[in-house]
């Protein structure tokens, strides 16, 4: 897993001024709706005494801590009131929470998770078809237990389709079947590819004539760590684009948020079929992901036999070696063997200007650590 790139945190009509407890990255965090209705994403962990804020009360535009009555800012997450150091007391300086940026887009409330200052954030992935009155958009939100990589590497698959989608390939029966040379588009921030295959029409008697031999062209792109768009474009002029924001729970299970724009049929009476049939789509692949040995994608590509259909996924994982280089990969085996002993904190931007904090930033592979892997393959 890895900090420092925005993360679904709900959806935002799920905010109000009742805490929110959850957990991303692996760790916990309290959400919550201040008195001007702002939403705000603060480290759970009451530096006190170690009690959860999530379940404590919003007072005004701070969150109070359940145990003491500690009171902290969402907006800085700076404590604004002790009660048991009376009305004049000093509240020590290193009295504070991490807060993290909160942007609200699409109907989801995002979180940044890291301590990058705004100017070198990678921005969140733009859906360019959401205001555009020719598309119609559907939200799903979905849970699995899988290793979040598992879950991206089989978006960016062009390979799969063929044999966990019936409706979108033919089983492999097909002797005329295979993946074609890829071409591998990369972004500051991603990269991805589109495949022209054969299928067929959907089974579904409200989709049918959408698909035909020869017409079909998918392929998906990510952004980041957890965001992908999967563009499927039925004909020239007859398209579906999926956008997917993956946030990792924990090292074991992910939660997705799946918001698919449609420039075909878009009344509101094809809403229920078109978010029927994605879930079945959604389940199949669940049906694959979730059973995968071992669980964790494998940390050197010689543990497995991979073909040029892979390409696309092989220039993922360099991806993510950049990201480690820079010390954003948390290293969760270590987070968890001190778990009982020791609370942490994605580190927060206001660590980059502000000094003394109760708790340690988790901890990542550094460069250092990067390094002397490579050195042992």
């Amino acid at each position: 897993m890895y900090m420092n790139f925005w993360y679904v945190a709900a959806e935002g009509r799920e905010l109000t001024d009742k805490p929110m407890h959850l957990k991303m990255l692996g760790q916990d965090f309290v959400l919550f709706r201040d008195s001007k209705g702002a939403a705000h994403c603060l480290s759970n962990t009451c530096v006190h005494r170690g009690a959860s804020l999530a379940h404590g009360k919003v007072k005004g535009d701070n969150i109070e801590c359940p145990y003491h009555g500690w009171q902290f800012g969402g907006a800085d997450g700076v404590c604004a009131k002790i009660p048991s150091l009376g009305k004049d007391g000093k509240i020590p300086a290193r009295a504070k929470v991490d807060s993290y940026p909160v942007q609200e887009k699409y109907g989801l409330a995002f979180c940044f998770l890291g301590d990058l200052p705004e100017a070198e954030r990678v921005p969140i992935m733009d859906i360019e078809e959401w205001n555009d009155p020719k598309w119609r958009f559907t939200t799903l939100a979905y849970d699995w237990r899988a290793d979040w990589q598992r879950a991206m590497e089989n978006s960016l698959d062009p390979a799969h389709t063929e044999f966990v989608h019936p409706s979108m390939g033919y089983q492999g029966g097909r002797e005329d079947y295979n993946v074609p040379d890829l071409d591998v588009v990369e972004h500051a921030w991603g990269v991805g590819t589109m495949t022209k295959f054969v299928s067929p029409d959907l089974p579904h008697e409200k989709m049918k004539g959408l698909k035909g031999e020869g017409q079909m062209e998918a392929g998906s792109t990510t952004w980041g760590i957890g965001q992908s768009v999967t563009k499927l474009h039925f004909s020239p002029v007859t398209w579906a684009h999926q956008y997917t924001f993956t946030t990792p729970v924990d090292e074991h299970h992910i939660k997705r948020w799946f918001l698919q724009g449609r420039n075909f049929r878009t009344d509101e009476a094809m809403d229920a079929p078109v978010n029927e049939r994605n879930m079945v789509v959604v389940d199949q692949d669940k049906q694959v992901v979730t059973r995968l040995e071992p669980f964790f994608t494998p940390a050197s590509h010689v543990e497995e036999v991979m073909v040029k259909a892979d390409a696309v996924i092989v220039r993922f994982r360099e991806k993510l070696k950049g990201y480690e280089a820079q010390g954003w990969r948390i290293d969760v085996e270590k987070a968890n063997a001190l778990r009982e002993n020791k609370a942490f904190a994605i580190p927060s931007p206001a660590r980059r200007t502000n000094k003394g904090w109760a708790l340690d930033p988790v901890p990542v592979f550094g460069p250092s650590a990067v390094a002397a892997q490579a050195a042992a393959e």
